[in-house]
């Protein structure tokens, strides 16, 4: 248990049997907007600890964000030197690839949940259905009954609840950071984690930058 009075709540963690688990939804967000609400978790934590200091430097917005991502990046930059990434089944100079890449240590957790996912549904041998955030926008009562046809779930003929998906996240990378950080997490995931992660990649456009070089000239 952890337990914080002077925040007034506590935290409970609890464990089952992996032989009560027949199946498995896995769900998967876009990492960009996973990582902003990542932050937004983390100014609700601070908060409902007292720690005004902490939300005092970080502001709910993309000032604060990305400072909170440039403070991570400092903090972790010595121990990711030193760490033994072999030993974890990584190359040993994996440090080197976080270089230049804003806020890599939540990208690489990100890379590593995913993949460990997959770890734990294969050690379990059990039916997986992968499922993507994204997807319950463009059709809710779809995506709805594609799980419930997976658990094995009797569908009911109510209205579904309104998904509320219009947070916009754009602002708090740009195109070219995101291209960067989308090379750094291909690099680093697994075969599996990767195929899933695809749709997520952004590229570099060129033929734009080289336009907007020509411009600047």
């Amino acid at each position: 248990d952890e337990r914080d009075g002077d925040a007034g709540y506590e935290k409970r963690y609890h464990t089952y049997a992996p032989s009560l688990v027949a199946r498995a939804v896995h769900l998967l967000r876009d990492p960009f907007d996973n990582l902003v609400s990542r932050f937004h978790h983390e100014q609700k934590e601070h908060a409902k600890k007292g720690k005004n200091a902490w939300s005092s430097r970080y502001s709910n917005d993309v000032f604060g964000f990305r400072r909170w991502c440039a403070d991570e990046d400092r903090e972790y930059a010595a121990a990711e030197r030193e760490a033994d990434w072999a030993a974890y089944g990584h190359p040993a100079d994996l440090h080197r690839r976080f270089e230049g890449v804003s806020c890599h240590g939540e990208l690489f957790r990100y890379v590593q949940w995913h993949a460990l996912a997959m770890e734990a549904a294969d050690a379990l041998d059990v039916p997986v259905l992968h499922m993507y955030y994204e997807d319950y926008s463009s059709d809710l009562k779809g995506e709805t009954g594609r799980m419930l046809d997976f658990l094995g779930l009797e569908r009911r003929e109510e209205r579904l609840p309104e998904f509320d998906s219009e947070k916009d996240y754009s602002a708090f990378f740009t195109r070219e950071e995101r291209a960067i950080a989308s090379d750094f997490m291909r690099r680093v995931a697994s075969g599996g984690a990767r195929e899933l992660l695809e749709r997520y990649w952004v590229e570099l456009d060129f033929e734009l930058l080289r336009k907007q070089t020509k411009s600047i000239k």
